[in-house]
Order: structure tokens, then C-alpha cells, then sequence
């Protein structure tokens, strides 16, 4: 697989068909991204469809200001607001053509980018944890439960779940190379 960088210039110079080589890179954040606004499966692969489906036929006014995956967020963000503003009964959509001109400081998306990534990441490896640690961890600071609380919910002393919620964050770090 070739660079990002030197994908594009060939699928600017014309050779659309090395676009698939793209999605291959960024289909999973893609769909983790829409998975996280509808959290809807099969609605989240038919976004993820439209995303890069628009990215293609729009590939051409990709600018370079950005990373190119921040590009596509931007994109796939608007596909699921305007989804969600659909499901709602709601037919307000978003003018991709006015987003387009709302200018926007490179360090700003690729900050989001980046923070979106490791959100998904860290969400990924609770899923994989122990289910006494991801049970804490999603009371604790998903749902803000104190440490009574959390102990109250569960059922067990206030210090097990701060041992656990430990363990718990030790597991997340080390998964995340932190």
C-alpha cells in the first residue's frame, strides 16, 4: 500500500481507482466514527457507504488543509447529523456546499481527529476488559457515580471499587501504550 500522500496525487492526476486503497485505511475508524452518532449497525455500514461514496465524488475539492482522515470525519459527522435529524422526523440537512466554506484551522480538526480516535480506542479496549473493570469504569465515569454509589449500585466495598477501578485504568493504559 502506497503513502496517503502519493495516493492522493495519483487519484488527483486521475487514477480514481486507487480511492479503494483509501477506504481500506480508514474504513474501520469511519465506521466506528458514524457507529458512535446512530449506533444503529446496520444504519452505521450504509452511512459509512455514503461517506466515502461522497469522499469520492468530492475527492477532487479535498484541499490538503487538513489531514485527509479530519476530511473525512468532517464528512461522515454531517452524514450521521443529517441521519439522526431524519430518524428524529426532522428534515433540516446539512448544506454540504456551505460547510465546505466555514473556514477552519488545521490544528483544530486534527486535534478532534486525534481525540475521537483515542475516545474510539479506549472504548474498543473497555469492551475487551474483565466485566467487573468495564463495570465500574462505565459507572464510574460514564454514568458519574461516586465511589459510594458505584459500591452502593454493585454491592461491594467502596475500596474494592477503587482497587478495581485501578486495575481497570493499569489494563486501559497499557492496551493504549500510554
Amino acid at each position: 500500500m502506497q503513502n496517503e500522500e502519493g495516493l492522493l496525487k495519483r487519484i488527483a492526476g486521475g487514477e480514481k481507482e486507487f480511492f479503494g486503497e483509501l477506504v481500506l485505511k480508514h474504513q474501520d475508524f469511519i465506521f466506528n466514527v458514524v457507529k458512535g452518532f446512530v449506533r444503529f449497525e446496520e444504519e452505521a455500514r450504509d452511512i459509512t457507504q455514503e461517506v466515502f461514496l461522497k469522499a469520492y465524488e468530492n475527492i477532487d475539492k479535498f484541499r490538503g488543509d487538513s489531514k485527509f482522515s479530519s476530511w473525512l470525519y468532517r464528512i461522515a459527522y454531517n452524514h450521521s447529523m443529517n441521519w439522526s435529524e431524519r430518524k428524529a422526523g426532522r428534515e433540516t440537512q446539512l448544506d454540504d456546499s456551505l460547510a465546505e466554506t466555514i473556514p477552519e484551522e488545521p490544528s483544530a480538526a486534527d486535534e478532534l481527529f486525534d481525540r475521537e480516535l483515542v475516545l474510539s480506542r479506549i472504548k474498543e479496549i473497555i469492551e475487551e476488559l474483565p466485566v467487573k473493570y468495564k463495570i465500574v469504569l462505565k459507572l464510574y465515569y460514564f454514568e458519574e457515580k461516586s465511589y459510594q454509589e458505584t459500591a452502593d449500585t454493585l454491592g461491594i466495598p467502596i475500596n474494592t471499587v477503587k482497587i478495581q477501578l485501578l486495575r481497570a485504568k493499569e489494563q486501559v493504559r497499557k492496551k493504549l501504550d500510554f
